[in-house]
């Protein structure tokens, strides 16, 4: 019986996998709750920039949209899933600040490069939330029911904070995927 149980659980070692995928897309987008008709008075996309900002501010918005392709990674497969995310940028005056980072998944796609606030795919309630200092680098998140409801391939993720804002750089989060 042993011997069984020691096998299986080097079977399960061997099946297991872990794979680390890149960020294919991300996009800032900044907005205000005033309204002009029916769409926001201000609204910006900020492709192509070095960094991002997430912030939830009385009036004023900065979301971080981003996005990660499974390849051949069965979304079926998956165990696990965390959104490892890098140290924030400091703040202009050095100063450290705490945020809470909300994390929602995006269920749709969009293009980086022409995406507005009005035009982004609508977003599911949050599915993570960690308190930090913009002086640390983040845990992992745990977005594992993103992951495994990943739309034809790809895993949208919508990032905002509450508190203080946070920038990230660009093109700097990584998806750690389990599967068996």
């Amino acid at each position: 019986m042993k011997l069984f149980a020691a096998i299986s659980a080097v079977a399960a070692i061997v099946t297991a996998a872990e794979t680390t995928l890149p960020v294919t897309n991300d996009v800032g987008l900044i907005y205000t709750n005033l309204l002009c008709g029916t769409n926001p008075c201000s609204q910006s996309n900020l492709s192509g920039l070095s960094t991002y900002t997430a912030y939830l501010g009385n009036r004023d918005f900065r979301r971080i949209l981003m996005s990660f392709s499974l390849g051949e990674i069965d979304p079926s497969s998956i165990t696990s899933c965390q959104l490892q995310l890098p140290q924030p940028v400091p703040a202009p005056n050095n100063v450290a600040s705490t945020y809470t980072l909300g994390v929602s998944p995006v269920t749709g796609e969009y293009d980086a490069k022409t995406v507005t606030p009005v035009t982004a795919p609508p977003t599911g309630s949050a599915i993570a939330r960690a308190a930090n200092s913009d002086q640390e680098i983040p845990g992992p998140i745990d977005v594992t029911s993103a992951c495994q409801n990943a739309l034809n391939g790809n895993v949208g993720l919508a990032l905002d904070s509450s508190g203080s804002p946070v920038t990230f750089s660009a093109g700097t989060a990584t998806l750690i995927v389990s599967t068996n």
